[in-house]
């Protein structure tokens, strides 16, 4: 039997359990099998359960999609719930059930109507007036119809749910018998999170006035699909959740990648048939090829062979299959900004050049090599996925200007918001620079000038401007610079001991920046700009909370001691909480909290009779943490 840990820094031991869940641990399974189905022999409907392992599936689903998720954004926190109706009428079942019940946002009850609302949604299908010569294929459409129509009561139930919880987009699967229940996975996403990055407006292509064809409008949602669409697979299989279904996250990014690109190719031209089954493989084939010993660089238009906005300028005689690695690859050399080349989704035509075109239809892509197996696809000029050895990414984004305005003058005590103003001002165009630099922004500026004179280009001191700073970092190394924004030295290649808080997996430049800072004893914050984009910031402080939700947390844990029953997942959710936060905890938290959750988890045990035992982690202090930085004034 499969055993979770809770989350934050717990561990489970003796797993000899029904099933465990992260956020409530308890023998929910062996109480469903042994008086669920004693209530059924007694005439009586079991309790809101679909299957023996509905618990563990959801759990499974719930870990899979943090992994996917938080690989793409560390912000994205996924919400995960099952919702099954009845698929007859059975009275020994309830007509409705959601997994998790306990204490959640929505209840099984909310779903008692499903099917009346799908029948209503299916009449309005523009398919519904569709008819199929064949029998076999009328039947394939009439329950395609109808699963959708279940797919999309469940979502328009969820959405108009008073208590659905705010900035969260949820997306529904497409329904699976489940023994007697249509089942589907329900997944949930930070909206805020998803609408910083750039996407398509269009959800769909018309083939013809019956049938529109969905596509995703960006690689988050190509994701969500990919997710899905895993989680209808399982539950087709015998028993799901019993026993582990592994698979690796990054399989998934390379079937959002392959799923977004085929959308992409339903754009530009539905005919390329073969295009939607390759175009992501080509691409990625053909970067990763060399010519000559050298990697490839170059731009494509991606577009319908006799697209209005594409200027041909050099055809080829017989157009070349993208399938043609090798000699893709060597047309690749003969592409430039100025002169790209131009391609369907199947062949390469020629050079052509991009005329401007009123609009911005959605069907013209540009697609950058950009070196031994890296490639983006941009559209008007934004980036919507990068690849990198196959696995798709989405373009890092801004930096988070509001943060960095915070941080500022909790470095810098004595920085004046003209001062802030000026530093962001110089950020952004540092941001900008396609090769990579850094920033030492330092009150012992002078000093670490004079010290580090051999290892760079002191200057007579002068103020910074966004035209100077363009033309200071066209050369290696740091630009050390004072808070208030004058410039002392350029081209510094800055020194440090060794750490442990480097990353194997980042450049020179980051590891040095970390090395440097953690050397230095005067105010000091360094700004690295990556040469494949992004900022880092060193250090970069955790933001200031209220003491005040500390406390409210901590009084939460508290009142459970009193209380008559404990409300197991509102428990784990408020530990959940405190273990994300504790770096903000002092030492009397600490001390206040870990006999407390000791208590709270043998009554738990107790109560619940579960023969889990978990093992949590006590809460200690933060060395680094300190109340003037970290707290903010109520």
């Amino acid at each position: 039997m499969d055993c979770f840990p809770a989350r934050g820094s717990g561990t489970i031991s003796d797993c000899a359990c029904g099933f465990v869940d992260k956020h409530y641990l308890n023998a929910r399974l062996d109480y469903s099998m042994r008086a669920g189905y004693a209530e059924a022999a007694m005439g009586m409907p079991i309790a809101h359960f679909m299957w023996g392992y509905q618990p563990h599936f959801r759990i499974h689903k719930e870990c899979d999609a943090e992994r996917l998720f938080q690989s793409i954004d560390k912000r994205l926190k996924p919400e995960v719930f099952i919702v099954g109706v009845l698929s007859d009428g059975t009275l020994d079942r309830f007509p409705a059930c959601v997994e998790p019940e306990d204490n959640f946002w929505i209840r099984s009850e909310d779903f008692n109507d499903v099917l009346a609302v799908s029948g209503r949604i299916l009449k309005n299908y523009p398919e519904a007036g569709m008819f199929q010569s064949h029998p076999l294929a009328q039947k394939w459409q009439d329950e395609d119809l109808f699963k959708r129509s279940i797919q999309d009561a469940v979502r328009k139930i969820i959405e108009l749910h008073p208590s659905k919880p705010p900035d969260t987009v949820f997306r529904v699967s497409y329904p699976a018998k489940v023994d007697r229940y249509w089942t589907c996975v329900v997944l949930g996403l930070q909206n805020s999170v998803l609408s910083a990055y750039t996407s398509l407006k269009t959800s769909y292509v018309k083939m013809h006035e019956l049938r529109h064809i969905p596509v995703p409008t960006s690689f988050i949602e190509a994701a969500v699909d990919a997710f899905l669409r895993q989680a209808t697979d399982e539950l087709l299989r015998p028993n799901p959740g019993l026993g582990r279904n592994d698979r690796d996250f990054e399989e998934l990014l390379r079937a959002a990648g392959d799923g977004f690109m085929t959308g992409l190719v339903w754009r530009i031209d539905q005919n390329c048939i073969e295009g939607m089954y390759g175009l992501f493989r080509s691409l990625t084939t053909v970067s990763s090829l060399p010519y000559e010993k050298t990697a490839g660089f170059g731009r494509i238009l991606l577009a319908r062979r006799n697209h209005p906005c594409v200027a041909k300028k050099i055809s080829f005689a017989s157009p070349t299959p993208l399938t043609a690695y090798r000699s893709m690859r060597k047309l690749l050399e003969l592409a430039s900004d100025d002169l790209p080349l131009f391609c369907d989704p199947e062949h390469a035509f020629g050079l052509a050049e991009k005329r401007e075109c009123l609009g911005q239809d959605e069907d013209l892509f540009e697609v950058q090599i950009l070196g031994h197996h890296r490639w983006e696809v941009r559209h008007a000029g934004q980036v919507l996925m990068r690849v990198q050895y196959g696995l798709p990414s989405l373009p890092k984004l801004p930096f988070d200007e509001n943060k960095f305005r915070t941080d500022l003058p909790r470095i810098f005590r004595n920085l004046t918001p003209p001062g802030i103003d000026r530093l962001v001002d110089l950020v952004r165009v540092a941001e900008r620079e396609s090769h990579g630099t850094m920033l030492v922004i330092t009150e012992a500026a002078a000093t670490e000038t004079q010290r580090l004179a051999q290892q760079g280009t002191p200057i007579s001191p002068c103020p910074l401007t966004a035209e100077t700073l363009k033309r200071l970092t066209s050369i290696d190394g740091a630009i050390i610079m004072t808070p208030t924004g004058v410039c002392h030295a350029i081209g510094t290649i800055v020194d440090g001991k060794a750490s442990q808080n480097g990353d194997p997996g980042r450049g020179a430049r980051f590891n040095s920046a970390i090395r440097y800072h953690e050397s230095v004893e005067a105010p000091c914050l360094v700004v690295v700009v990556s040469s494949d984009g992004g900022v880092d910031f060193i250090p970069n402080p955790l933001p200031a909370i209220r003491r005040s939700l500390i406390d409210q947390a901590i009084e939460a844990i508290q009142g459970l001691k009193s209380a008559a029953k404990i409300n197991i997942r509102h428990y784990r959710a408020t530990l959940d909480w405190l273990d994300e936060h504790s770096f903000y905890l002092k030492e009397r938290d600490c001390n206040t909290l870990n006999p407390l959750v000791e208590e709270l988890e043998e009554r738990i045990k107790r109560e619940t009779q579960s023969s889990l035992l978990i093992v949590r982690s006590p809460f200690t202090p933060h060395p680094a943490m300190n109340d003037d930085q970290y707290y903010l004034e109520e």
